[in-house]
């Protein structure tokens, strides 16, 4: 496995004490979306938000895996 890139480091780390409000379902090409809603404001005043996308390139839906 490689290591992260410093932009990779730097973009999720933003993402570190956000609580998930509120998941949001939005559509890709046909496909369901998830956009999950956080507390806070991004830095432009909207509301938080993160896509799960297949990569960066936002090509199509993906895949969020967790053990809960």
């Amino acid at each position: 496995m490689s290591a992260p890139t410093e932009f990779e480091r730097q973009h999720y780390a933003k993402l570190i004490g956000r609580q998930i409000t509120a998941i949001m379902w939005e559509e890709l090409e046909g496909q369901a979306l998830p956009t999950l809603v956080l507390d806070g404001r991004d830095r432009d005043g909207n509301a938080a938000t993160v896509t799960v996308l297949a990569d960066p390139e936002g090509n199509g839906p993906g895949h969020l895996d967790h053990n809960l």
